[in-house]
């Protein structure tokens, strides 16, 4: 996708939008840029610049009258970077970037009302979605799914995306005395295939006072044993948060990497606000696959962010990953991140 196609798409989106009496179009992104130093026992050191999933979007929605909506959202991942790299098809590389200027991310139609709202196109999954609002550094380059602290699971996509698919459909219930429902379905759109294997995804929310939970379960329908489920929470007491998570895979889940039958992961982790500022620890334990093609490892990061205002911030973070057999990963991170 080049960058014509991109603004023409965007220009189409906002005029159409601006047409519509009832509509409410919003522009939205974030551009965030770090620079990333890597330690790797045994390996060269490196620091490179990193873009960790900027992103530019339109959103919207129509009312419908009755209660009924019609929504929208488009959203493009934008490598500010490196402008001239040319295509590729990797969201989610060991250096936080991808390899093309313009990415789709999000992107569907539906409607919502009383009943929730169901979604049509590409979109994160029930087994994703709950999951990130335990990461205080989401979409950096230590953010927990890239460095042990969550599987590799959280960033699969296309067809079989345990984290964000396309050809997907996905319900969210109405809050119901705080818990939430969601499931989203993918088709698999192979017309040859003859077994039909849908990946689908459950889960439920919690969400009351100070306490958010989470369990999800996620499948490829590949095999009886292909599947994983996690369960999650967090706490806040005043100025201080502390959550914890468990992963248990029952088979390895194609198109993905990070994890395989019997690697489970437990995470623990812990926050405190001073004012304007956020420090964080976490701490996770991965277990050695049943077939040992993935070793036992422990990992943490401690980092702390800055806010400037409610859209833009500093942060440090530092990882280090011990795998069995392995050797370390140490991994540094300073950033700057603006959203829009």
């Amino acid at each position: 996708m080049n960058k014509k196609f991109l603004v023409t798409a965007m220009s189409l989106v906002l005029a159409g939008g601006m047409g519509l009496a009832n509509a409410d179009v919003v522009l939205y992104g974030q551009l965030d840029v770090s620079i990333d130093s890597t330690d790797v026992d045994g390996g060269e050191d490196d620091i490179n610049m990193g873009s960790n999933r900027s992103a530019v979007g339109v959103k919207g929605k129509e009312d419908l009258g009755g209660g009924l909506k019609a929504v929208y959202k488009v959203e493009w991942q934008v490598d500010i970077d490196d402008s001239e790299q040319g295509p590729g098809t990797n969201e989610d590389d060991t250096e936080g970037r991808n390899n093309s200027e313009f990415k789709g991310r999000d992107m569907f139609v539906g409607l919502k009302g009383n009943f929730g709202r169901v979604l049509f196109g590409s979109m994160s999954t029930a087994y994703k979605s709950p999951a990130s609002k335990l990461d205080p550094f989401y979409r950096t380059r230590n953010q927990s799914r890239n460095i042990g602290l969550q599987s590799g699971l959280h960033k699969g996509r296309g067809e079989e995306g345990q984290g964000r698919a396309t050809n997907t459909i996905r319900y969210d219930s109405p809050s119901l005395s705080g818990f939430k429902l969601a499931a989203t379905y993918t088709l698999d759109n192979n017309k040859s295939d003859a077994n039909d294997d849908d990946p689908y995804s459950l889960g439920v929310t919690y969400k009351g006072g100070n306490l958010y939970g989470f369990a999800s379960y996620l499948t490829t329908q590949a095999g009886d044993d292909d599947s994983v489920f996690q369960i999650g929470a967090k706490y806040k007491m005043g100025d201080a948060a502390v959550w914890g998570m468990y992963e248990v895979d029952d088979g390895r889940i194609s198109g993905t990497t990070g994890t395989d039958k019997g690697a489970d992961i437990f995470n623990l982790g812990g926050s405190y606000k001073i004012g304007n500022n956020l420090v964080s620890f976490d701490y996770a334990e991965g277990s050695e696959s049943d077939n040992n093609t993935v070793p036992e490892y422990t990992t943490w990061r401690i980092g702390g962010k800055h806010m400037f205002s409610k859209r833009t911030m500093v942060y440090l973070t530092h990882s280090n990953q011990d795998i069995d057999g392995a050797g370390e990963i140490d991994i540094t991170s300073l950033g700057l991140r603006i959203k829009f």
